[in-house]
């Protein structure tokens, strides 16, 4: 059996069944430049996957189009799956092997994050029928991994440090930071010239007040992008120094 996660294009507020209900009905067939740009979409996500994966993967892009699918990602080890269709995606892995479960619940995490920011799809749930919310309900949830993925919490009670959520990336949070920056800094320097002009009138406040809270929330942003970043890096040199038995070799 497998665990699936589906991507699908959606509008904000859009329900799932009708998002689904959408990518079940027939749609125009591929022509060249689609063709063309979904297998690009395609190399980048597998890009993405090949810095995290670190096993041998079989690869196989559609290079007629005849049908819907673009390009196909297998790694051979885990069995972690990466399809890209015409018009939705959708990544799976095999729920019958239990060692090791959490590593591949990280790897399937990371390829939803992968086929989620090259192609703008959300991540739906069909085993739950809600959007994915970065957790698998594949009754896993009581087996003991000795060797937890980064981004897993160590132990099933308690809130989940936001450092160590796999939705949180680093690079994602940085953009972000700079666009609130730049936005502050123009509100800023827009502000302070009705200022000096000698407008103080309510208006100016208000151009000020939203300046501040975006240079603020920019800030805030890149320090929580330095501080993921150094704790992902602290959790995998920890886990490279852990032991892996009761006996020390001497």
């Amino acid at each position: 059996m497998t665990y699936e996660i589906a991507l699908y294009p959606r509008r904000p507020g859009q329900d799932w069944a009708e998002v689904v209900a959408a990518d079940e009905l027939d749609g125009p067939p591929m022509d060249a430049a689609a063709l063309e740009a979904g297998v690009a979409t395609f190399r980048r996500i597998e890009a993405r996957l090949r810095e995290v994966l670190t096993e041998p993967v079989e690869v196989w892009v559609a290079e007629e189009t005849d049908g819907d699918v673009v390009g196909e990602l297998t790694a051979t080890e885990s069995g972690l799956q990466v399809e890209l269709y015409d018009r939705s995606a959708s990544v799976s892995f095999p729920t019958e092997e239990t060692a090791g479960r959490a590593r591949v619940h990280d790897l399937a995490r990371r390829a939803v994050r992968a086929v989620a920011m090259e192609t703008g799809y959300e991540a739906y749930d069909p085993q739950t029928g809600r959007g994915y919310d970065g957790l698998f309900d594949d009754g896993s949830d009581d087996l003991v991994d000795d060797a937890p993925a980064a981004g897993v919490p160590a132990t099933p009670a308690g809130p989940v440090d936001p450092l160590n959520d796999p939705r949180v990336d680093p690079r994602m949070l940085r953009r972000r930071a700079v666009l609130y920056l730049v936005i502050g800094a123009a509100l800023l320097v827009f502000s302070l010239l009705r200022v000096y002009a000698g407008d103080t009138s309510w208006l100016t406040w208000l151009f000020l007040g939203f300046a501040g809270f975006n240079l603020l929330a920019g800030w805030m942003m890149r320090n929580l992008a330095i501080q993921t970043e150094q704790k992902r890096a602290a959790d995998a040199e920890g886990e490279g120094e852990a032991p892996t038995g009761g006996i020390t070799n001497l």
